[in-house]
């Protein structure tokens, strides 16, 4: 993988610029939730966007996410995937646990949630003051508080239930 700008876009051969446009703009609308003021973040919009770099790439492997941005595989989307799994610590929540999206580009974008958290989890935990102690477990207490909001207030409410999405 090249060395990436801060917030900066890049997308493997096999992956189209459709395709990384897309993770791009669901990147964004993440992150323009969790800049605002009311989630004591202490970042604007543009500031977190600058900050956070994204990859995709399609090799059938894990997506993640870091204090310099993230990296997302697009298995699911070329596969059809509508399933999100969750780790079996929070499987069962009914915000933030395992559910059927409905669509597949639903199920990228809570994938894109998973890791928005992470980059947030690493990149401005130390210095918010609601995260400050709780930030550092990968699949904790704050990235599970950031993941909440996330999933609560931007993927969620687009997931179709499988018996309208029929």
């Amino acid at each position: 993988m090249r060395k990436q700008r801060k917030g900066s876009l890049s997308h493997s051969d096999n992956v189209t610029k459709a395709e990384a446009n897309m993770v791009r703009k669901m990147t964004d609308l993440c992150l323009r939730e969790l800049s605002k003021k009311d989630h004591e973040l202490g970042a604007s919009y543009a500031s977190m966007k600058q900050r956070c770099s994204v990859h995709v790439k399609y090799r059938r492997q894990s997506s993640y996410g870091g204090s310099a941005g993230i990296t997302i595989d697009l298995w699911s989307l070329r596969d059809g995937t509508t399933h999100m799994s969750e780790y079996a610590a929070i499987k069962s929540d009914p915000v933030i646990g395992s559910m059927d999206c409905g669509d597949v580009e639903t199920r990228v974008l809570c994938v894109v949630a998973h890791e928005v958290a992470h980059h947030v989890q690493y990149r401005y935990g130390p210095r918010t003051r609601w995260l400050a102690k709780k930030y550092k477990k990968p699949h904790g207490e704050g990235w599970q508080a950031i993941y909440r909001i996330l999933r609560s207030r931007v993927v969620n409410p687009r997931a179709v239930p499988q018996e309208e999405a029929a």
